[in-house]
């Protein structure tokens, strides 16, 4: 079982790497099989279809970023700092994986399933994020998050061209920070 296992994450990390690389259109199953170190038909045995594989190497990178975005707000102890680790974590996120095309945040529209899951990441992002504000006794807590990740969601426009580095990560986290709580000054 373990063996299993490990194979489909061998997978699903060539599969992140080529989709990521290529977009969905692109990729073709061979390069993720050669990628993985692996036959096309042993994919297949993982995955019936290249959409089904899709699907689950985005379902899993949804899945990694709310936990680690859960677990790195967590580990801080005011409100302030919790919105600072949410925030690095988004822009570091999208950093690390700026070189990708936008394919894992955009679909194919003949994937319903995937626009499902996509819209459930993001709801699952804001609730994350609203129960943060809610624990600080602000109202309309779901607004705020949805505010609050449309800024950061501007700033990954920026890592995508290339106009923000990574030495300016934490001058864009503080500042987003400040701005939701301070306001314009």
């Amino acid at each position: 079982m373990e063996r299993r296992r490990e194979q489909e994450q061998k997978i699903l990390d060539a599969a992140f790497e080529v989709f990521g690389t290529k977009g969905f259109y692109e990729a073709k199953m061979i390069e993720i099989a050669k990628k993985a170190e692996i036959s096309k038909g042993t994919i297949y045995l993982y995955f019936p279809s290249k959409e089904k594989l899709y699907f689950a190497v985005n379902n899993r990178s949804f899945q990694t970023f709310l936990e680690q975005a859960r677990q790195e707000a967590d580990r801080c102890e005011t409100f302030q700092t919790k919105l600072c680790s949410v925030a690095r974590h988004h822009l570091s996120f999208f950093y690390e994986t700026r070189h990708y095309p936008d394919s894992f945040w955009q679909t194919p529209h003949q994937m319903p399933e995937m626009m499902e899951s996509l819209h459930r990441f993001f709801a699952n992002y804001h609730t994350l994020i609203a129960e943060l504000m809610e624990e600080e006794g602000l109202s309309d807590a779901v607004l705020h998050a949805k505010a609050f990740t449309g800024v950061l969601n501007g700033y990954r426009g920026d890592i995508m061209q290339n106009m923000l580095h990574e030495s300016e990560i934490e001058q864009y986290v503080n500042f987003t920070v400040d701005l939701f709580l301070n306001g314009c000054s």
